[in-house]
Order: C-alpha cells, then structure tokens, then sequence
C-alpha cells in the first residue's frame, strides 16, 4: 500500500505534452541517461516510430517526423544529447501577470441604480445651469424611478428621487421635487411574486401527486 502511494499521479512530475502519455516521457527520462550519444540518438529514433504508430494520422503532414522530433525536444526539457535530423527551435513560454484593471473600489449608496449612475451624475453636476442640463436631470431622475421600479418593485415619489440626487451628487443639484419631469417605462418586468401554500411555505412541486408517488 504504502508503495502505491509513493508512486501516486498527484506525486508524480507533472505530464509536458498530456496527449503522449507518461510511458512516453518516462521512456525519453530513460534515453537522457544513456551514457552513449550514438546509441540516445538510435532510442529517439525508434520512439518516433513508435509516436508515429500511435498517432497514424499525424502521418498526414508532409513534416510529421520533425513535428514529433520537437515534441520529443519539448518533453526532455531540450536537454537531450543526441544527434537531431532537424534545426530544434527552443520555445520559451513566458508567462505575463495581466495588469489591474483598476477596479473602483468606492461603495453605492443606492446599489439599484447601478454604478454609471453615479458617473451620469457628477457629469450633470459639474454642467452649467441650462436647458441641457435639465434635460438631463430628468433623464437621470427617469432611470432611477425606472431601476427602482425593475428591482425593488418600488413607485419612488419625484420627492424622494429629489432627496437621492441631493445625496448622490453631495449636494450639487438641489432640484425640488415638483420640477422634475419623470418619465415612467411601461414595458418594465414585474419580479414574480414567490407563490405560497396556506402555511406560508413555497409550494412543493409534489404536493399534487397521487398517493402512491413515491421519491427514489
């Protein structure tokens, strides 16, 4: 028992190229220790004949034996000896830590209405008092009725839409409720009310079935 733990996958170095298997690189592990170069480069032979015969349709491309002489390359780690037919090309993989993406880490007051409401509104307070500008408050005040409605099931009164501007933009668009302009979006899904039993439970699927129902 302890001798099948010991020589465990998970305890085993980790497969180059999967698709051969570890006999395969177990057998090229053995051709690197082979004292003799003539006799390294005979072995490397053979087990391309024998990659060959595994793997028939590689046949199918005109430079099939120099493809699986680089995976013989790939899987000894390019620290074979041997007298190679073909230019080998080592390939380095380097491996990159993507950049942060600079995630904004800052807290939603009103999580419903969603981060680039918070960017709509400070691009509405740093605007001129103008025509424009009202036009997008309203537009602004429209979505946050619109959101509240879509996942809170909420009507907001355009006072209380008034009061969350104040607090979103701290301050800078002091607008009183009776001078927005709300539009409401008819179109706007209800959440489905959770239907429940007289015990004030959620339904069970299997309450309506017959008596000799039985669950396996």
């Amino acid at each position: 028992m302890d001798a099948l733990q010991v020589d465990y996958n998970t305890q085993r170095s980790p497969l180059s190229i999967a698709e051969y298997g570890r006999h395969v690189q177990e057998y090229i592990e053995h051709i690197k220790t082979l004292p003799d170069k003539e006799k390294r480069t005979s072995w490397v032979s053979n087990l391309v004949q024998i990659m060959t015969s595994l793997n028939p349709e590689i046949k199918l491309q005109a430079n099939y034996k120099e493809i699986l002489w680089g995976h013989i390359f790939h899987i000894a780690n390019y620290e074979l000896d041997v007298d190679c037919p073909y230019e080998i090309i080592q390939i380095k993989k380097e491996i990159t830590v993507p950049k942060h993406l600079g995630y904004n880490s800052n807290g939603i007051r009103f999580r419903f209405y969603g981060r680039n409401l918070q960017m709509m509104i400070d691009k509405a307070a740093e605007m001129p008092n103008s025509e424009l500008k009202q036009d997008l408050v309203n537009m602004i005040a429209s979505f946050m009725y619109n959101s509240c409605k879509a996942w809170n099931n909420e009507n907001l009164s355009n006072e209380v839409i008034a009061e969350h501007l104040n607090t979103l933009s701290k301050g800078q668009l002091k607008i009183a409720g009776d001078e927005l302009v709300v539009s409401a979006d008819t179109n706007i899904p209800l959440p489905k009310p959770v239907q429940k039993n007289n015990f004030g439970r959620k339904n069970n699927k299997n309450q309506n079935r017959g008596k000799n129902f039985r669950r396996y």
